[in-house]
């Protein structure tokens, strides 16, 4: 998308940034105290990133066009609490309650 065009969804365009690290996961500390709570391999971060200055006073509208952005939507992972599996944001949809 060109600089200062509006994305599909309220004017934001997000990206999905798969070799974003976190470091602060993966530290012995945290991967003791994961480990301790039972959280080990039970918690993700993802980074994505989006092309407009967020503004407050348009948070509603950021979020969602978050969750029904086409990068996010297939990229998102959720750790299903039926099955422990993690599933995208697309497979799941369908059983998400309408916002």
């Amino acid at each position: 998308m060109a600089a200062g065009e509006l994305g599909p969804l309220g004017g934001y365009y997000f990206r999905f940034l798969p070799q974003k690290t976190f470091k602060s996961l993966s530290t012995p500390e945290t991967t003791s105290r994961l480990r301790q709570w039972s959280m080990l391999g039970r918690i993700k971060a993802q980074a994505f990133g989006f092309d407009q200055t967020f503004q407050v006073y348009r948070k509603d509208d950021f979020v969602m066009a978050f969750f029904k952005d086409p990068n996010v939507i297939p990229n998102l992972k959720l750790l299903s609490d039926s099955s422990g599996q993690w599933i995208t944001l697309g497979f799941a949809s369908g059983r998400l309650r309408k916002i």
